[in-house]
């Protein structure tokens, strides 16, 4: 099992690098997450991978953080979820934010990720809920502080920029740094004039 590489970057995009080590080319699949955290290409990188083994393949997958990983692992243990969805997976949503919304059981936030429907959804709630619960995948607020943030004028400002196109995930995460940049309870016009002046 290959754990990690550690060498060149020859080539990257979204969703693939290309890492030289002593010579080797590795072709290593990554989800977007890792992308946004690669190093220019030419320089060195050292990237934690899993290594995945069927009959009819062999492929790597990386990952910039140990979080990253360790989740990527509990997603393709459960049933019906392959390494090409725990990639979706992990491309559309933060490590913290799935956690946090398999332990609440947010439907919403869930199925707003691409090929998750509420099925699917309710599988991962069922069988890593428990396992989630007892992991520490990096920094996670305890559960009463993320919902303080949920005021009624930041849920109202959510439910404006999702009619204007933004995914409830996308939402939540643009309201949510403006609510921690902010020193005062801010009203819903404000919210949403910051959350699109942040996102242009």
């Amino acid at each position: 099992m290959i754990a990690y590489l550690e060498g060149k970057l020859i080539e990257k995009n979204p969703t693939l690098l290309i890492l030289e080590v002593n010579g080797v080319g590795y072709a290593v699949n990554i989800p977007v997450s890792t992308y946004g955290s690669l190093v220019e290409t030419g320089q060195m990188v050292k990237i934690l991978t899993y290594q995945h083994v069927r009959e009819d393949e062999l492929k790597l997958y990386g990952f910039s953080t140990k979080p990253e990983k360790e989740l990527f692992e509990l997603l393709i243990a459960v049933n019906g979820v392959g390494p090409r969805m725990a990639l979706s997976i992990l491309s559309c949503i933060s490590v913290q934010e799935f956690q946090r919304s398999v332990l609440q059981e947010d439907l919403d936030v869930l199925t707003a990720i691409s090929g998750v429907g509420k099925k699917k959804a309710q599988r991962l709630i069922v069988e890593l809920k428990e396992k989630l619960g007892k992991v520490d995948l990096g920094e996670r607020k305890d559960l009463r502080e993320e919902e303080a943030i949920l005021t009624p004028a930041v849920d109202e400002a959510a439910l404006a920029l999702m009619s204007l196109g933004y995914t409830k995930v996308d939402a939540r995460r643009a309201l949510e740094k403006v609510t921690n940049q902010a020193n005062e309870a801010l009203p819903v016009e404000e919210l949403i004039k910051r959350v699109l002046k942040y996102t242009k």
